[in-house]
């Protein structure tokens, strides 16, 4: 597997036999008779690069679940070649915890030995799990008296006390109140700036936006559609523009699809727009940076708009930013035409070109390498007293 590459699979499937009302004693004592199947994966190639993290989104019973314990050595595929590299953990949803009988103490020993956890090393990372999980005392209770919150805050600490090299995440990020789900945002984020690598399967487009560039939609076992996060997200709640009003008014065709600017410097740009209806047109917009395991973050927004016209014909709107106070990397500009409220009529949208449906100018800004998000115009000076 070339050094790029953390997980790679190529024609992976698998399906299970169905058992009628006595079909169940025909599989245990005629395994290999031949019967109904049901196709859970069919001819399943992706791959994910180090350092990196893949969504695959699916309704319930699209087999991303299976996909995922294929990939992590639950199953074994029918057909098709996995590669793995590097050391594995696998985040599957709540319920495979084993014995619940266990206390929280015994069930986090027993995963992390497994995991070849001993000695000082050991105990240091039950100390640790007891603290991320906020169990306190209750670590040293059985899992059946935990609530389904305890259970994850639970799953989840084991499971990521080590660092590892890959990660199957199965909805767990989605799972706990709000105060645990940002616990485990941040040590993803941890664990990713690390170079971790993995698959994230889910039904909640937000978590895939969060953490992954690239994303599948799987249907029926299958793979239906692949590519950058943000437009399978689209793809997969289906977005369109039932609420734009149209024949009013649009960006132009000419409209740029990517720009570039400097760092610190003046930045000029236009925007073409055609008005065909005697309407006051304002044009907004948005610079937005995707940062993962945050998300989508508006790093400027225009809340008062810029006046376009009020006649049919085409206008060419300049837009100015002075000493330009991005920092150097890739950026979205998010551009709206909308009709201003007037009394009760709410607001009209005529035309949108951003990040979510599609149609968002690539930015690239260059310069010096900066930390942070903005470089803020100050001067600091030493006062000697």
């Amino acid at each position: 597997m070339p050094d790029l590459v953390s997980i790679r699979c190529s024609g992976v499937s698998k399906s299970f036999d169905l058992a009628d009302a006595g079909g169940a004693w025909r599989l245990v004592f005629r395994p290999n008779r031949s019967g109904p199947r049901f196709d859970a994966v069919s001819d399943v190639t992706l791959e994910v690069r180090k350092g990196e993290f893949v969504g695959v989104l699916g309704r319930n019973g699209a087999g991303k679940s299976t996909l995922l314990r294929t990939i992590g050595g639950i199953y074994e595929p029918d057909a098709g070649r996995i590669e793995v590299s590097g050391e594995l953990s696998a985040l599957y949803e709540l319920g495979i915890t084993g014995n619940a009988e266990l206390t929280g103490r015994e069930f986090a020993r027993r995963v992390l030995m497994l995991g070849g956890a001993s000695g000082v090393h050991l105990e240091r990372l039950l100390d640790e799990t007891r603290e991320f999980s906020e169990l306190d005392e209750r670590f040293e209770d059985r899992i059946f008296t935990y609530s389904t919150g305890m259970v994850a805050r639970l799953y989840f600490a084991v499971a990521t006390a080590e660092t590892h090299d890959v990660y199957l995440i199965d909805e767990i990020l989605v799972v706990g109140d709000q105060h645990f789900q940002a616990k485990c945002w941040s040590r993803i984020r941890e664990r990713f700036a690390r170079g971790a690598s993995g698959i994230l399967v889910t039904h909640d487009w937000s978590a895939v936006i969060k953490l992954c560039r690239e994303a599948h939609i799987m249907e029926g076992g299958r793979i239906v559609f692949s590519g950058a996060a943000d437009a399978a997200v689209r793809k997969y709640l289906q977005i369109d523009d039932e609420e734009i009003e149209t024949g009013i008014a649009r960006f132009a065709p000419s409209l740029p699809r990517r720009l570039c600017w400097e760092s610190g410097r003046d930045c000029r740009f236009n925007l073409p727009v055609e008005i065909f209806s005697s309407e006051a047109v304002v044009l907004k917009l948005s610079v937005e940076q995707l940062r993962i395991g945050v998300g989508w973050e508006i790093i400027f927004l225009s809340r008062q708009g810029h006046p376009v016209g009020s006649k049919p014909g085409g206008y060419d709107v300049e837009i100015a930013i002075p000493a330009l106070p991005l920092v150097p990397g890739h950026y979205v500009l998010n551009v709206f035409l909308v009709i201003e409220p007037v009394g009760p009529r709410p607001r009209r949208m005529l035309d949108i070109r951003s990040w979510l449906n599609g149609g968002a100018v690539a930015v690239e800004v260059t310069g010096e390498p900066a930390e942070g998000l903005v470089r803020l115009p100050a001067r600091w000076e030493l006062a000697h007293q």
